[in-house]
């Protein structure tokens, strides 16, 4: 069940980032796709069942959710660099924005919060690179009866 609501999470994610930054590529999860900085990815590493709720908890998930920020320092500033990481900040900061992301009427799940872990920074052959990792609480569809 977890995969399940990996997948759901990084299909909204990098929906929605991508269509809100400019000037970048936005994949999703661990893919084979060919990838050319600059570029950002949204992964859901990990999606545990609530611990808040014990034995029961009901296709809750708290998800372990990295976004990847890179850029090539030969075609790009520092300064160009932070302005994407600050943009993707933005976005993910925007709780409503990301509610609105899953189909109103539950058959998607659910979003309840997210907020934001750490952020590191680094550079290696000639590239920018942030690893932002935010906390995502969502709940899976409810089972068709």
């Amino acid at each position: 069940m977890s995969a399940i609501i990996r997948s759901i999470i990084e299909d909204k994610l990098s929906a929605y980032l991508a269509a809100n930054l400019s000037g970048v590529t936005v994949h999703k999860g661990i893919t084979e796709e060919l990838r050319v900085v600059p570029l950002v990815i949204a992964y859901c590493e990990a999606a545990m069942p609530d611990p808040a709720l014990g034995a029961t908890p009901l296709g809750n998930y708290r998800c372990k959710i990295n976004v990847f920020v890179y850029s090539s320092a030969d075609d790009d500033t520092l300064a160009t660099h932070r302005q994407r990481v600050s943009n993707v900040h933005g976005l993910m900061s925007d709780v409503n924005a990301l509610k609105g992301l899953w189909n109103p009427n539950g058959s998607e799940g659910k979003m309840y919060a997210c907020w934001i872990e750490s952020d590191e920074e680094g550079m290696k052959s000639r590239n920018y690179g942030n690893h932002i990792n935010y906390t995502m609480v969502a709940v899976l569809p409810p089972a068709p009866v």
